[in-house]
């Protein structure tokens, strides 16, 4: 077995996992990633859970910018061909904002239609967890502008920056929330225009991002619970040292907002090394579907459905294969909707949910992994 490639017996359950060894343009920590003593990673922590951990899904939301920009247009644009684009990520269409779209507006509207689907009136949610890297404004979060354009005018609110990992860890942040019995409702956001900060002429990101925003609604499990989900196992991790490989460099502390930005060749813009994010996505995503496993005791044939993070059609079937769970069983929604960031696992967890695809008893892995560099995981059963 090829170093860097996580082992597992021939019975299909999840056996040790080899260090992850990183070539090349590789971080010296990725390098050096292995099991310690405690059992645990470099730069990441797992969770056991005796699936106490549990939470109702009473109602989910997304919303899509309208405007569509499918390959043939993107093509002409770039001067490229339009099949390859579709050979090289897969995607075959992105939704981009308009001008008038905000992280805050595809929000409240993803948020509005969670809560209409839960019957549940705004004034009465705890808490509003949102999930961006793309806020309305560099000062101040986001979340209390959403929160009040949805009315939930009693609610604490506040901004979780993941990049396109930060869904799963604010959906995981919410469960725990709830889990402490102080927060009843428990409204988890996600929303990103990624399309905002990219370089026109930039194939390596504008043949990939697409905008969006997705909402659920997490509930107590009560008596009158139809279906509701326990977490198996959960863990995260982050690794500084690679911050560099995906950046707008421009807008913080480090580099204020300038006149430079108005250049789109900026500092302003996107900066993406995508052959080393393509290797992070596939080394470090198939042992955080080792671990998750490992802990929640899976075997892999025992996982039903994997929900990876939409980062490129060619990452997720080269993640399939490298953990060795058939592709079939794979939620993949990229096609019609580019990488949407932090939204893109759950859009993806809320269509699997819409189909009724998932049945009492099945184990999902939601699976993330993005910018800075983070991952993020979570094993649920459905019961």
């Amino acid at each position: 077995m090829p170093p860097g490639r996580a082992a597992f017996s021939a019975g299909g359950s999840a056996g040790p996992l080899l260090p992850v060894v990183g070539t090349g343009e590789w971080p010296t920590p990725m390098s050096k990633v292995g099991l310690q003593r405690s059992g645990h990673r470099d730069h990441q922590r797992f969770l056991m859970h005796d699936g106490s951990v549990r939470f109702n899904v009473s109602g989910t939301g997304w919303a899509l910018p309208e405007q569509r920009l499918d390959n043939p247009e993107l093509a002409a644009r770039l001067g490229i061909d339009a099949d390859s684009i579709t050979e090289r990520t897969g995607i075959v269409e992105r939704r981009v904002a308009s001008p008038g779209d905000s992280a805050s507006g595809l929000g409240s509207v993803a948020a509005k239609m969670a809560l209409e689907r839960a019957g549940v009136d705004a004034r009465d949610i705890d808490l509003v967890l949102l999930s961006t890297y793309t806020p309305d404004h560099l000062l101040c979060p986001t979340a209390p502008v959403l929160a009040h354009r949805v009315g939930a005018l009693n609610a604490g609110a506040f901004d979780l920056n993941g990049a396109c990992s930060g869904g799963v860890t604010a959906l995981f942040t919410g469960a725990a929330m709830l889990h402490t019995g102080i927060y009843r409702r428990v409204l988890v956001v996600t929303a990103d225009l990624t399309t905002r900060f990219i370089h026109p002429e930039d194939a390596k990101t504008a043949l990939i991002f697409g905008d969006g925003a997705t909402a659920c609604l997490l509930e107590p499990v009560g008596p009158q619970t139809e279906k509701s989900w326990s977490v198996v196992g959960a863990g995260m991790g982050a690794d500084g040292s690679g911050a560099h490989l995906f950046k707008v460099p421009a807008g913080g502390c480090v580099l204020p907002p300038s006149s430079r930005m108005g250049d789109p060749d900026s500092d302003g813009t996107i900066k993406m090394n995508g052959r080393a994010i393509f290797r992070f996505g596939v080394e470090r995503g198939a042992s955080l579907i080792g671990e998750l496993c490992a802990i929640a005791g899976l075997a892999l044939n025992e996982v039903d459905w994997v929900i990876p993070h939409q980062a490129n059609l060619r990452i997720i079937s080269a993640l399939a294969d490298r953990v060795g769970i058939p592709l079939a069983k794979w939620v993949i929604n990229i096609q019609h909707c580019g990488n949407t960031a932090s939204s893109s696992v759950p859009l993806a967890w809320a269509e699997l949910m819409e189909g009724g695809r998932v049945s009492r008893g099945e184990n999902v892995l939601l699976v993330a992994f993005g910018a800075g560099l983070t991952w993020s995981g979570i094993a649920l059963r459905q019961l």
